[in-house]
């Protein structure tokens, strides 16, 4: 059986520093772009279908996911008496999959918690453990985008995802108009489930990056 791709742990990586852990993109950004890959992380498992709009537990899924994470967002899924659209999950999802997502890779041993100082108060910064391991999925994916190379579906989603969050404005920064087009060509390309869930999640992020501003 083919392993499920940590989709979230991946855009966790590309959203923030590779060395410093500190994030690139706004919070609510961020939590919206995690809440996606997760939910992406349950279709790519078969667990999940999203089917005009709606999310719901896939009806010949037979075997819960192997992840505890996955398992716990797929019971919230599966608890409700309705199903509930893209959106409302994005939303629901996003208010925690940041520290969700952290704990995940810091109990794998990939983060480290650090707390520092911000203004007058203090916070905590998941480092990571290791610098390589971190800029992994930013090499990958930018060496193939300015190489024209292909990429596999996984690859690819992040790519999308990274696009519908804002964070290619990083990602693809130094590459060329022909790379930012084929960037632009693998998100016309995306299959149905995955490009509704891609476009709802731009949708998302536009409107609380406009309400922030506002």
């Amino acid at each position: 059986m083919t392993p499920v791709p940590a989709l979230a742990d991946d855009f966790f990586r590309l959203a923030h520093h590779d060395s410093t852990g500190q994030p690139l993109l706004h919070p609510r950004a961020t939590g919206l772009g995690l809440a996606a890959a997760l939910l992406a992380e349950l279709l790519w498992g078969r667990s999940l279908v999203i089917h005009e709009g709606l999310v719901y537990p896939h009806p010949e899924s037979t075997r819960p996911p192997a992840d505890a994470l996955a398992h716990t967002v797929l019971d919230q899924i599966t608890a409700q008496t309705q199903y509930h659209n893209v959106r409302t999950w994005l939303g629901f999802l996003s208010q925690r999959a940041t520290a969700d997502v952290a704990e995940r890779l810091w109990r794998a041993g990939h983060l480290r918690p650090v707390t520092v100082r911000r203004l007058l108060r203090q916070v905590t910064v998941y480092e990571p453990t290791d610098v390589l391991t971190a800029a992994d999925p930013w090499v990958r994916l930018t060496t193939r985008v300015t190489r024209h190379q292909p990429l596999d579906p996984p690859d690819a989603f992040l790519l999308c995802l990274s696009g519908a969050t804002g964070l290619n404005e990083y990602l693809l920064r130094d590459a060329s108009i022909e790379a930012r087009r084929y960037a632009a060509h693998l998100e016309a390309s995306a299959p149905a489930p995955l490009a509704e869930l891609l476009a709802q999640t731009a949708a998302a992020v536009g409107d609380a990056v406009l309400s922030y501003r506002t």
